[in-house]
């Protein structure tokens, strides 16, 4: 599996990306934009992500909006499947969840701090590990 983990704090890119170290190959963005580059370019070398696991709250561009911004991608490139988008918060409100799911065509929607058995349970659901 191949994974964006998206987040403006290196401590939880670098906490994710261990938990998943055995999993998947994780790449790294601490911007949406710099998300959006390192998705763009994994789509034009033919390797696109299987999964981008992207916090909602960061400076500049939201996750929602960077998340937004890749399904408008895929609308014009039509790539052989969609990727998978899991959100992070650090706020469990319902206003986000919402916006994830309907906005952002989110697959999933975890709220911080990122539990091993939380994150390889909604990766399970989504047909991306088995348990």
């Amino acid at each position: 599996m191949k994974c964006l983990i998206v987040d403006d704090e290196a401590f939880c890119r670098d906490f994710v990306a261990t938990l998943l170290s055995a999993t998947a190959d994780c790449h790294q963005a601490s911007s949406g934009m710099e998300a959006l580059e390192k998705y763009n370019a994994a789509l034009a070398t033919d390797e696109p992500f299987d999964l981008v696991i992207m916090d909602i709250m960061m400076p500049g561009m939201s996750g929602h909006d960077a998340a937004k911004a890749i399904r408008h991608i895929e609308k014009e490139q039509k790539p052989a499947k969609r990727v998978n988008i899991v959100m992070l918060t650090a706020l469990n409100s319902s206003n986000d969840a919402m916006e994830s799911f309907c906005n952002a065509q989110s697959a999933a929607y975890l709220v911080k701090p990122v539990s091993k058995e939380g994150l390889f349970n909604v990766l399970s659901k989504l047909g991306l590990m088995k348990r």
